[in-house]
């Protein structure tokens, strides 16, 4: 008896995990304004004053599950394990008092299981045309330093409960990202690559919303069909075709699950 009282079993854990996950989300989607409410002209300049972070453009990427990623449901990668590589076109955008407008950031990413399981490994990319205070603030940004859906994520990398975050180290790089009709192109020479096109439905491109888990909640996600994906960098070496892709609009700013991070 002292035995199970002291030791949860699996499904118990992953179901505290989904818990706390979705009540981070929920945290955040709380604290966030109406998002269509933002893209009114003086938004950045509205946004400066009432946040010390925001970020608004469109992202997307690829993953090794197949279509649509079974991540989205919170049920467990197609492979096992989920495998990514993603881009972020920052439109208009501060932290703090620093404006990060026009730059790109790229990610891999890498969960070992079931996301909620967390453990994610996680490489982030700056635009090499930032200067030195705009790399450091979007590194503090993506390692979930000033919280929000950004935070939400950076909860589940690498580390012990309680610990700082672990990231591998962030590096500046010629980010190349395209977008015309149904292609979307990411690539950093001699790093990553992402090629997708986006999937036809009976009445234009195929969406999905509502789901637990979005990189960028609350817009509905385009899904694509991942034409190649690359990634080799930090001693690692993968490849994969067919894959899972999605494409959305996002805004991030400020709020909870705010995150501490070292980069190892």
């Amino acid at each position: 008896m002292k035995e199970i009282k002291t030791d949860k079993g699996i499904m118990s854990k992953i179901s505290d995990s989904r818990r706390g996950f979705m009540k981070g989300l929920a945290t955040v989607a709380a604290a966030t304004p109406v998002v269509g409410a933002l893209f009114k002209a003086k938004d950045a300049d509205a946004a400066l004053a009432d946040h010390t972070m925001y970020l608004r453009g469109s992202y997307f990427e690829s993953c090794t599950c197949e279509t649509i990623c079974p991540c989205l449901l919170l049920l467990d990668p197609t492979e096992g394990f989920c495998k990514a590589v993603l881009g972020w076109d920052i439109e208009k955008g501060h932290v703090g008092t620093v404006d990060v407008s026009g730059l790109r950031v790229a990610m891999w990413l890498n969960a070992p299981g079931n996301l909620l399981k967390g453990q994610f490994e996680m490489a982030v990319y700056i635009d090499e045309r930032a200067s030195r205070s705009q790399f450091n603030a979007l590194r503090e940004a993506y390692h979930g330093i000033h919280g929000g859906h950004l935070g939400v994520i950076a909860s589940l990398g690498k580390g012990a409960e309680g610990q700082p975050r672990e990231y591998l180290p962030t590096k500046s790089a010629r980010i190349h990202m395209t977008q015309e009709g149904p292609n979307r192109h990411l690539k950093i020479d001699g790093i990553l690559e992402n090629k997708m096109e986006q999937l036809k439905g009976s009445s234009g491109a195929i969406t999905v919303r509502g789901t637990p888990l979005a990189v960028a909640p609350p817009f509905a996600i385009t899904v694509s069909r991942a034409i190649k994906a690359t990634f080799t960098d930090h001693g690692t070496n993968h490849s994969w075709e067919g894959g899972n892709g999605l494409s959305s609009p996002f805004v991030y700013m400020d709020g909870g699950a705010k995150q501490t991070a070292i980069e190892v």
